[in-house]
This record gives structure tokens, C-alpha cells and sequence, in this order.
């Protein structure tokens, strides 16, 4: 099967369950997936506290290690040990995951966020140091790993990975769109019948803004839909070679696409005209445009995407995808902004 015949497949397949998303996650019931009692019951509501698991938490696992096991196979389809790439997958995630969890803290000033485009900055700057040190220490032994095969693996794994987590957003209700009202009149035709609207008290564009029921930009919608279609071009890229263009197309055109989208948003992203991450994003695309000028791309194999997959189906590797998705869910997925009371009874008919 060739390189174009897999990448349309994805497109036709990805489509649709995207689109099937967008329409049910604004509704009320896709936030949370259940309730754990926990502690003793109170004697003023009656029922016992409850731990909410959101789909949120569960969305964002499963698209970290959708991005994890491409990542994954896309190193091993062009021969990168599989031993290399756990190893440099378990050091950026964690990383990552740390620069999420404390940019989004000083940018927002909120302990219970996260970061994406801040996760996404560090892992960056973390994979190039990583593969720019290792190379310069092993250049006389002939053990170097080439910097933008393994570059454009990670820039399309995570464009990929951010389209598919951006159905968190939406079940969350966060990272929202500005009201259609509020847009200039050429966007309110453009998107007056796109607009999309949020149920809910435990909604965060609810709670925070107050935007129940209001037709809102679905700004998290149409940045995921630009990002998987994005990230597909990019595997393809990547499969016949093209390592640069590859990186160029997911990294660069993801962090443009970042910086214009944030004029859409409606809220909080920090104080200023052009927000902290907008700022971020341009950084970072000199970073990836130095990269491109200093480090030129040398002549690497085309990938074969049936080693990527038969490498994929290992003991060791299912096993680490499983205690990653595991470790992602119970760190996003369970809420500690929402509270809950939970209360019992017995079904008197089924007695």
C-alpha cells in the first residue's frame, strides 16, 4: 500500500469521528464519566463526597498516546531502536508534562491548569539539546541519531496528539471561542451557522464567562480539524523522506496557526495585546527556523510505516503505552475544580 493511499485512508476515517466530536461533546452529560464516594457521609446534604474522572481526562490520555505510539512507530520506521526511543519518549514526556503544569501556573496564575502550547515549548527545546548532545558526544563512535528525522517524528506526532486532545477542550468547555456577536461582520456571516453552544453549569466558558446557551466561534473544533489534516500531510511527508519539510509544514504552521487563532479566544490567557503564549509561539518558530538553517537536513532512508507497525506490537511497548495512558488519566482526568454529592437508593421494583 503506498505512502498517499494510507494518509487519504486517515483522512477519510479521522473526518467524520472529528466531526461526530465536535457535535456531542458540547452537551452537558460528555463532561463527566463517573463519581467515586470518598470519605464519610456528610450530614448536611445527605449523600457523600464525590472525585469526579471527566472526560476531559480520559480524551487527553488517549490522544497523548495516539501521539506517543506514532511518535513510536514513526522512529521505528525509519530503523531508530526501539530501546533509543523509549528512552527519549519517557525523558520529553515527563519533561513536558512539568512545563505544562508550571508555565500555565505562572502565566494564568491558577493551580489547576495545564498548558499545552508550554508542554509543547519545552518538549521542543528538550528533543533538539537532547539529539544536538548526544550526537556531538558520540560523533567518533558513528552512534548518531539525525536530528531532523527525529525532529519531524516529534512535530507531527504532537500536531496529531493536540488535534485529537483539543475534544478534551471541548468537552471541558475550555479554551473557547469568542461569542459570534463579538466578531467583525465578515465573520459573523462566515460563522453564524457554525457556531456552536455550550450546556451546563459545571462548563467552564459557563462558570468563567457566563456563556451558557450563547452561539460561540468553535474555535477548539476547527484548530483540531487543522491539526490532524495538518499532521497527516506531515506523516506522509515524513514516510517519503522529507524530514525538513515535514518539521517545517507541523512545527511551524502549528505554532502560526497557535498564534493566530488565540485573536478568536475568549478566555483568560494573560495580560497584554499579544498574550504569553503568543509570544511563546514566535520564539519558538525561530528556534525551529534556526534549526533548519544551522542543522540542514542530511540523506536519511525513506520510512517503511510496516516496520513502524510491526515494532508497535510489542510486549514492552504495549506496556509502557498502557502505564502512560494510566498515568495521564489520573493526573488530568480526575477533577479537583468540580465537587460532587453523591446519594443511594434501592430500586423498590427490583426487589
Amino acid at each position: 500500500m503506498s505512502n498517499g493511499l494510507i494518509c487519504l485512508l486517515l483522512v477519510l476515517i479521522s473526518s467524520p469521528l472529528l466531526l461526530k466530536a465536535y457535535q456531542i461533546l458540547p452537551r452537558e452529560r460528555f463532561q463527566i464519566i463517573g463519581a467515586i464516594p470518598r470519605g464519610d457521609k456528610s450530614s448536611h446534604s445527605g449523600g457523600w463526597a464525590g472525585t469526579n474522572l471527566t472526560y476531559y481526562g480520559f480524551i487527553l490520555a488517549s490522544a497523548t498516546v495516539i501521539a506517543v505510539a506514532l511518535f513510536f512507530v514513526l522512529l521505528a520506521a525509519i530503523g531508530i531502536d526501539m530501546n533509543i526511543s523509549l528512552g527519549i519518549i519517557a525523558f520529553v514526556v515527563t519533561l513536558s508534562l512539568i512545563g505544562a503544569k508550571l508555565i500555565a501556573r505562572l502565566v494564568e496564575k491558577k493551580k489547576n491548569t495545564l498548558t499545552v502550547a508550554g508542554g509543547a515549548t519545552v518538549g521542543l527545546y528538550a528533543m533538539a539539546f537532547i539529539l544536538i548532545t548526544y550526537n556531538k558526544l558520540y560523533a567518533d563512535a558513528q552512534l548518531t541519531i539525525p536530528l531532523f528525522p527525529v525532529m519531524a517524528a516529534l512535530t507531527v506526532s504532537f500536531i496529531i496528539g493536540e488535534g485529537l486532545g483539543r475534544l478534551a477542550c471541548i468537552s471541558f468547555g475550555c479554551c473557547y471561542g469568542k461569542p459570534i456577536t463579538e466578531l467583525s461582520p465578515l465573520g459573523q456571516r462566515l460563522f453564524s451557522r457554525f457556531g456552536v453552544e455550550f450546556h451546563g453549569k459545571t462548563k467552564k466558558i459557563i462558570y468563567a464567562s457566563g456563556l451558557s446557551g450563547i452561539k460561540v466561534l468553535p474555535i477548539q473544533a476547527i484548530t483540531s480539524f487543522v491539526y490532524v489534516q495538518c499532521g497527516i500531510w506531515g506523516i506522509y511527508l515524513f514516510l517519503e523522506g522529507q524530514f525538513a519539510v515535514a518539521f517545517a509544514l507541523c512545527a511551524i504552521f502549528g505554532l502560526a496557526w497557535r498564534i493566530f487563532s488565540e485573536q478568536f479566544r475568549a478566555d483568560y490567557r494573560g495580560e497584554g495585546q499579544m498574550s504569553a503564549y503568543q509570544i511563546m509561539g514566535l520564539v519558538n518558530i525561530l528556534f525551529c527556523l534556526a534549526l533548519l538553517w544551522f542543522f540542514p537536513q542530511s540523506s536519511f532512508v525513506t520510512g517503511n510505516i510496516l516496520l513502524g507497525l510491526k515494532a508497535l506490537w510489542s510486549p514492552i511497548v504495549i506496556l509502557f503505552l498502557q502505564i502512560l495512558w494510566l498515568v495521564f488519566f489520573l493526573y488530568t482526568g480526575i477533577s479537583r475544580v468540580l465537587g460532587a454529592t453523591l446519594t443511594f437508593n434501592v430500586r423498590q421494583n427490583q426487589i
